[in-house]
């Protein structure tokens, strides 16, 4: 009996978290896509806050914070954008390309959008 009610008090409590986390993204994806920004984004952009180096481009690109204040800015706009913006023939002045994988997009987009909701 008793754990029962320690498992309900627990399913309540952990409830709001987690619809605040499928709106944002998982933890998993937010985590990957700090990693990510820090590891790829940041040799352009000032991409987190606790990146191990500043950007080697002169002038950097546009900070994500400045990028995150963007009142049209929606997870689906990021993600467009991010598979679109990449240096490649059809775009040869865009933004180097990682080659990132779709899924690898989400994780950088799920961090993000979790940054602008704080």
């Amino acid at each position: 009996m008793r754990i029962k009610h320690v498992l309900l008090l627990l399913t309540c409590l952990l409830q709001p978290g987690l619809a605040r986390s499928q709106d944002t993204g998982n933890a998993q994806d937010i985590r990957q896509g700090h990693r990510l920004a820090s590891e790829l984004c940041s040799i352009c952009h000032v991409a987190t806050p606790d990146q191990a180096t500043l950007p080697i481009r002169h002038p950097p690109a546009p900070p994500f914070a400045t990028i995150l204040q963007r009142k049209d800015l929606t997870a689906e706009w990021l993600t467009n954008f991010l598979k679109t913006t990449h240096r490649g023939l059809d775009e040869p002045n865009g933004m180097p390309n990682p080659d990132l994988a779709g899924f690898q997009i989400e994780q950088i987009v799920a961090y993000m959008m979790s940054v602008r909701q704080k």
